[in-house]
């Protein structure tokens, strides 16, 4: 069971803030005002950081840390052969558990285009059907196997979801990822 109350909803200039405060970059308050204009600018480079970070954990992070929503109102479905192809809304980042009305059971384990599992889904005799649906996942699109249906019912989908409103939202438990992340950046070169 997901524990909403230690979720994080935050803005950019508050994860900035956030940011600050756990690599340890806070200006010690000094009650006296101060210009430079030679410097670097810190929150922008920290905002590039963090948009980085929180791609990385929308795309890799366990689920139950992320936003998640049933995004099947949203979903556009053809179908063709048995094969149901779906459109997801843009802002859904990779899907969790997806599900048919025919279907016995939900998908939760999505299938890479290249593999053998997913070459398998292409003979319409070794295909999921009803009882042991599969799923293969290409990002933009999931091709849904199968169904008997021409106009087939999604009774679910949820997915991981880029927040709409630009927001940030995350578990506490990923909070203790920021500093991996600002070393990981320094020990890999290509990330420069």
């Amino acid at each position: 069971m997901e524990n909403r109350n230690q979720f994080y909803n935050l803005t950019e200039s508050e994860m900035i803030d956030l940011w600050k405060q756990v690599m340890h970059l806070e200006t010690p308050r000094r009650d006296c005002t101060v210009e430079w204009d030679d410097g670097i600018d810190l929150d922008a480079l920290l905002l590039t950081h963090i948009k980085q970070w929180y791609a990385h954990q929308l795309n890799t992070a366990p689920a139950k840390l992320l936003p998640i929503e049933d995004v099947a109102a949203q979903v556009s479905l053809t179908t063709s052969h048995g094969i149901v192809v779906a459109t997801p809304p843009e802002r859904c980042v990779r899907p969790i558990e997806w599900k048919l009305a025919e279907w016995q059971r939900s998908v939760t384990e999505f299938l890479d285009p290249c593999s053998h599992e997913a070459m398998l889904q292409l003979n319409e005799w070794t295909r999921g059907g009803a009882s042991d649906p599969a799923i293969i996942d290409y990002g933009f699109q999931l091709l849904m196997m199968s169904t008997t249906s021409n106009t087939p019912q999604l009774e679910r989908a949820r997915c991981v979801v880029r927040p709409t409103d630009g927001s940030y939202q995350f578990h506490s438990d990923l909070l203790s990822t920021i500093p991996e992340w600002d070393l990981a950046d320094k020990a890999n070169p290509a990330m420069e």
